[in-house]
């Protein structure tokens, strides 16, 4: 009997043994996934720390980039709009029935025609975004949809300045060639637009005799109905971009206002 109750003595010892063991396994599994969450944690925040700062960084210089962009396009509006109303007074003076009376008035419309600008975007830091794959880091989805569009509106606008550069020097320039002197344009030439400082040789009217009489006058219209049209495009994708740059600012502006 005494033996019996010895062996279940025993047994209870090792019973109660391998549940300590068992309840210091679990302690130290539960220590372990503890550590490891938390560890994860610190790494989730200190990488969203950095992401948060990335992006901060990243809005900043967007700013200052749509900015340029922003004013550059307001600079070529002004240019493009001068050389639509000076086109429209063109074809109205071809239309009259003098329209070489004045010569000194015609040689500054013809001038003032060609005067026409265009620009290239900024756009190194909205590429680099895209193709380092840090736009997921760009929090507001309506401005990542708005720096994977702009490409699209910039080959349009460059679609159209070629089309009137490429129509301008083929077409009208040939045209003026055989009977206008364009040297007697030069005394109009202003480059305010491009430069504050430049200054540029005036040349002489040219002692040539001017071939006005020989011009078709229809043809002479229809030459500049076309650039016309050809500038309207233009003017109709800078004014899309204006409005595509002053709102994606201001997107920008208030995403930046929330991180201060």
């Amino acid at each position: 009997m005494i033996k019996f109750f010895r062996q279940i003595r025993q047994r209870l010892l090792t019973e109660n043994k391998f549940s300590k063991y068992l309840l210091y396994a679990i302690g130290e599994i539960i220590l372990v996934v503890i550590g490891i969450l938390i560890a994860l944690s610190l790494n989730n925040w200190k990488e969203d720390l950095a992401d948060k700062g990335e992006e901060t960084r990243i809005l900043g210089g967007l700013k200052q980039e749509f900015e340029v962009n922003l004013a550059e396009v307001r600079r070529n509006i002004k240019l493009n709009t001068s050389t639509r109303e000076s086109t429209i007074a063109l074809i109205r003076l071809i239309q009259t029935d003098q329209p070489f009376a004045n010569q000194r008035y015609l040689d500054s419309l013809l001038n003032e025609v060609y005067m026409f600008g265009s620009f290239d975007a900024q756009t190194g830091l909205v590429n680099e975004v895209i193709s380092s794959g840090k736009l997921s880091i760009i929090k507001n989805i309506e401005l990542r949809s708005r720096l994977t569009g702009v490409s699209g509106l910039l080959d349009n606008l460059e679609e159209d300045y070629i089309i009137r550069n490429d129509y301008y020097y083929n077409h009208i320039i040939p045209f003026l060639s055989k009977y206008i002197s364009i040297v007697n344009q030069d005394k109009f030439m202003d480059f305010s637009g491009w430069s504050e400082t430049y200054e540029s040789i005036k040349l002489d009217d040219s002692p040539l005799k001017q071939k006005y009489m020989e011009i078709d006058l229809l043809q002479f219209e229809n030459l500049f109905a076309i650039h016309k049209v050809n500038n309207d495009f233009v003017n109709l994708d800078e004014y899309d971009l204006k409005e595509f740059f002053t709102q994606t600012l201001e997107i920008i502006n208030n995403n930046l206002d929330l991180k201060e």
